[in-house]
C-alpha cells in the first residue's frame, strides 16, 4: 500500500513539475508532519483537488481520475467510493495551502515594482448546513431554511497580470472597506491602489498616503465638492477633506487623535465617452498624487477606467471556474476550497503570461482551461521527459494563439433572453413545503367581455 501511494505521489508531483515548474511549491507537499502514506497521500489529494477545481467536477470526478491513473500504470485500482478522498481532503493543513498560494504569488510578481493593484468585493454561496450558517449567515430578508449561507469576499489583484494577490473573507453583513484592511499588508511604498467608491473614505486615503501608497478611487457620490478648492487644470482641483467626527471602530482613540484635522485630496472629473459602454457619463476620481506633473488628469482617468478589468477577473473565477457556489459542507473545507480555486486561477494566469511576454490580457481564460484539461492526461501518460517538455511547449504556444478579439465600445446589457423553468419557489423550509398539484395546469380565469352597443 505504501509503495503504491509513493508511486502515485511521484507521478502527481512529476506532472505538476512538468506543467508549472517551480511556480507550484511541490516540495511543501512531500513531507508534512503527521501525514502518513495512506491510499490518498498528500501530493495525490492536493493534485486531485486542484484538477477537480479546474474541471469543475465532483469528488467522483477526482476519484475517477485517480483510478484511471492507477489503471494506466498497472497498479491496483482503488475503491470507487469518494469517502477516503473526502476524508483525506480534510487532513490537508489550511496553512499549507496558503503557503503554496503565497509562494505562487511571489514567483509570479517578484520582478515587478512598483505595482498597480485593484481591489473589489463580491459574494459567494455554499451549501446550507448549520456549520456554514453559523459562520456565514444568510441574508436577513430570507426565512430560515429558505436561503443559503453567503460569504463576503474582497480580493486584491495585480492590474497588469490579473494575479490574485490576497483575499479577505467575512459574513455577508461585513463591510468591504473593513475587510480591505486585512489586505494592506500586501502593499508597500510606491504601489498604486485602484478601487471604486465603496472603498473611498478619509481614513483609507490618509493611512495609505502615510505608507507611501498612491490611491486612485472613485469619489463617493454623497461627498459635496469643496467650493474653496484650488484649480489645477480643466476638471482638476485640489480639495481639503476634513476628518470625520465619527471614529471608526477599527481605529483606536489614540490613533484618531493623532491624525490631522484635514488632508489634501486631488479630485479629477472625467467625462466618459457615451459609446464606451459605461453607464456613468461623468466620474469624480479622488487621488493622493497631488502634483499634476507626476500624474496627469488623463492618466488618472485612464488608470481608473482600467479598473473594470477586476470585474472580468472575478467573473473568470465565479463563472468560468465555478466558484460562485462552493460545494463543501463545513467552514474549514470551504476555506480550503476557496484557496484551491485561487491557486488554480493563478496557475491559469501563469500559463497565459508565459504564452505572451507582455502579459495575459489578450489570451482567452476559458480557452486556457479547456486546453489544460485536455493536456493533463496526455502529459501524464508520457514516460519520456523530452516528449513531456514538447507537449508543455505546444500547450503554451496554443494558449498564446487563442486571443480574445478586441471589441471596443461593445454593449452587453444585463438581460436574460432564455425564460426560466416554471418551478415553484421554495418560500418555506423544504420539510414544511406542500406542493401545489395543479400549479402547472393553472390558468387565470378571464371575465367575459361584453361589447358596448350604441
Amino acid at each position: 500500500m505504501q509503495r503504491k501511494a509513493a508511486n502515485l505521489s511521484s507521478l502527481c508531483l512529476r506532472q505538476a513539475k512538468d506543467l508549472f515548474g517551480d511556480l507550484l511549491a511541490t516540495g511543501l507537499l512531500e513531507k508534512v508532519p503527521g501525514f502518513r502514506n495512506r491510499p490518498f497521500p498528500l501530493p495525490v489529494v492536493f493534485w486531485t483537488f486542484l484538477c477537480q477545481v479546474l474541471a469543475s467536477g465532483s469528488c467522483r470526478h477526482g476519484v475517477t481520475s485517480v483510478q484511471a491513473l492507477l489503471c494506466q500504470h498497472g497498479k491496483a485500482i482503488c475503491s470507487p467510493s469518494t469517502a477516503a478522498y473526502c476524508k483525506a481532503r480534510v487532513r490537508i493543513p489550511i496553512r499549507l495551502i496558503i503557503r503554496i498560494h503565497r509562494h505562487l504569488v511571489a514567483a509570479m510578481c517578484h520582478h515587478r515594482s512598483p505595482r498597480t493593484f485593484v481591489v473589489d468585493g463580491t459574494t459567494l454561496s455554499m451549501p446550507d448546513t448549520p456549520a456554514n450558517q453559523a459562520v456565514w449567515p444568510q441574508s436577513r430578508s430570507q426565512k430560515e431554511g429558505c436561503g443559503f449561507p453567503i460569504m463576503r469576499l474582497v480580493g486584491l489583484f495585480d492590474l497588469a497580470t490579473g494575479v490574485w494577490i490576497g483575499a479577505a473573507t467575512g459574513p455577508f453583513r461585513s463591510s468591504e472597506r473593513n475587510l480591505c484592511r486585512k489586505l494592506w499588508k500586501h502593499v508597500r511604498a510606491g504601489d498604486t491602489i485602484v478601487a471604486d467608491s465603496g472603498f473611498c473614505c478619509w481614513f483609507t486615503l490618509y493611512l495609505f498616503s502615510q505608507k507611501g501608497v498612491k490611491v486612485i478611487m472613485r469619489n463617493n457620490a454623497i461627498r459635496k465638492p469643496d467650493p474653496r478648492a484650488a484649480t489645477l487644470g480643466r476638471g482638476d482641483r485640489l480639495e481639503r477633506w476634513r476628518k470625520p467626527n465619527i471614529r471608526p471602530k477599527w481605529i483606536s482613540p489614540r490613533d484618531y487623535a493623532s491624525m490631522p484635522d484635514s488632508i489634501a485630496v486631488r479630485v479629477v472629473t472625467v467625462t466618459v465617452d457615451p459609446g464606451s459602454g459605461f453607464r456613468t457619463a461623468e466620474l469624480q476620481i479622488a487621488c493622493t498624487v497631488l502634483d499634476p506633473s507626476k500624474m496627469s488628469a488623463l492618466d488618472i482617468g485612464a488608470i481608473y477606467q482600467s479598473r473594470w478589468k477586476v470585474e472580468l477577473f472575478i467573473d473568470d473565477l465565479k463563472t468560468t471556474l465555478g466558484m460562485a457556489v462552493l460545494r463543501t459542507l463545513s467552514p474549514a473545507m470551504v476555506r480550503r476550497e476557496l484557496y484551491v480555486h485561487i491557486i488554480a486561477y493563478n496557475l491559469l494566469r501563469a500559463l497565459m503570461m508565459h504564452g505572451k511576454a507582455s502579459g495575459s490580457e489578450g489570451a482567452s481564460f476559458k480557452g486556457t482551461i479547456d486546453r489544460l484539461n485536455q493536456w493533463l492526461p496526455v502529459v501524464l501518460s508520457s514516460s519520456s521527459p523530452t516528449v513531456r517538455r514538447r507537449l508543455v511547449t505546444d500547450l503554451v504556444e496554443l494558449v498564446a494563439e487563442d486571443q480574445v478579439p478586441n471589441r471596443p465600445f461593445r454593449r452587453e446589457p444585463r438581460a436574460v433572453k432564455r425564460l426560466p423553468k416554471p418551478h415553484q419557489l421554495l418560500n418555506v423550509p423544504r420539510h414544511q413545503m406542500i406542493e401545489i398539484s395543479h400549479r402547472s395546469r393553472y390558468k387565470k380565469a378571464t371575465d367575459e367581455i361584453i361589447p358596448n352597443h350604441p
